[in-house]
């Protein structure tokens, strides 16, 4: 008798279970994203470009590098390699860099993000 209530246990949760949502995967920025970042303050020296940002994990958690460049007549060209912190709950992406902070959000199968200056000014929308 123990076995038939076990077998229809079993049975019940695997009926019930596939009416539960799924759960979403947890964010990860770790991998290679291609987009555009556009400048938001005209008129100024900034140039819209075609980027490529290659991020990957450290030693530390939570910690990631982001391998930034630029595509320039069809190749790409090195800007720089920035530290990052990510913050897993809010799928945030934060990277300090000389006067300005990237902050990236990971949204599903994309990487949105802005450069700000000091004072909030949004210097780059990147997508």
């Amino acid at each position: 008798m123990s076995y038939r209530f076990a077998y229809l246990a079993v049975i019940a949760y695997s009926a019930f279970a596939r009416h539960l949502p799924a759960q979403a995967p947890s964010p990860d920025p770790a991998g290679i994203w291609r987009g555009t970042s556009l400048c938001q303050v005209r008129p100024s020296a900034c140039k819209d470009e075609s980027v490529v940002f290659r991020i990957s994990g450290t030693t530390t958690p939570d910690s990631l590098q982001l391998d930034g460049r630029k595509i320039v007549n069809a190749a790409e060209v090195e800007m720089g390699i920035l530290a990052c912190r990510f913050d897993r709950p809010t799928a945030r992406l934060t990277c300090p860099s000389p006067n300005a902070l990237w902050q990236f959000t990971v949204r599903g199968a994309s990487l949105v993000g802005a450069l700000r200056l000091a004072d909030g000014t949004k210097v780059r929308d990147v997508r």
